[in-house]
């Protein structure tokens, strides 16, 4: 008697290639439950919260001294500076806010590893290998940001705000609302410096080109005088000039970062847009 035919038994997969394994996401974060990912943001933002209590409490001891130096351009702007504050904690409250700012910024290295090591698992080894230099520079061009509004902007600022019709009213400014402005325009100002940065990330996404931003140069021009104009505390147009420049040279500097990284861009859009610049 003739045996029955017997299924045909389906052919063995092909292996997967070593560099899809390799960019695969890790298998730690993926096994981890619900629970699991809450207690490990518990625990991190326990040990962040922590850091930024250790760094402020240090930075109360050197606040005096870092508020004495906060305030010397002002008294190099206008001699008789000397700063008033109307409300009972109106001088602790400026003395507290600057112990938190310094004691976030020392604190900054324990947050962006807790970040850091909390994506790791769910990130491929392209994105692994790119995260922390981005971070570093990003870093390094928010504080070259700051440095740059302390030690370039600020100064003539204040010889503008404090001199100008000193000859009929004395000026008699808050030590809060002096700490204020400074925070905002050293804050802003390192966002300013972060324009090359996130145009590079726009040009490795393809929603840009280089020849695009090359052709917007006049508007370029005008948004960087409007961007100067919306974070400088003064209204003259020398501090304000002192900031356009440096923007419209970061925008020139995106642009190379992009002409680098638009020939891997993820997204493949701007062949068309190539082309159409290349029509006009």
């Amino acid at each position: 008697m003739a045996s029955q035919p017997t299924a045909a038994e389906p052919p063995d997969e092909p292996p997967i290639p070593p560099e899809l394994v390799d960019d695969a996401p890790g298998e730690e974060g993926a096994q981890l439950t619900l629970g699991e990912h809450l207690s490990e943001i518990r625990q991190r933002l326990t040990i962040a919260t922590l850091s930024i209590v250790l760094t402020t409490v240090v930075a109360l001891v050197f606040a005096q001294t870092i508020l004495d130096y906060l305030l010397q351009p002002g008294r190099d702007a206008y001699p008789e500076f000397r700063p008033i504050f109307t409300e009972l904690l109106g001088f602790i409250g400026a003395y507290i806010k600057i112990s938190l700012m310094l004691g976030i910024a020392g604190a900054m290295p324990v947050l962006v590893y807790q970040a850091y090591a909390f994506i790791h698992p769910g990130l491929t080894r392209t994105e692994r290998r790119w995260l922390l230099p981005i971070v570093f520079v990003a870093t390094i061009a928010f504080a070259c940001g700051g440095a740059f509004a302390y030690y370039i902007g600020w100064p003539p600022a204040l010889d503008f705000l404090l001199n100008f019709g000193d000859e009929i009213a004395e000026p008699q400014v808050r030590i809060n609302n002096y700490i204020d402005m400074l925070i905002r325009f050293v804050f802003w100002t390192g966002i300013v410096f972060e324009i090359p940065l996130f145009l590079m990330g726009l040009g490795a996404l393809g929603l840009v080109t280089s020849k695009r931003l090359l052709r917007m140069w006049r508007w370029a021009i005008i948004g960087a005088f409007l961007l100067a104009a919306l974070i400088t505390p003064s209204i003259d147009p020398v501090t304000q000039t002192f900031v356009a420049v440096p923007a419209m040279g970061l925008y020139g500097l995106g642009i190379l970062l992009v002409r680098i990284v638009e020939p891997h861009a993820i997204i493949p859009v701007v062949e068309a847009d190539a082309e159409r610049e290349d029509e006009q």
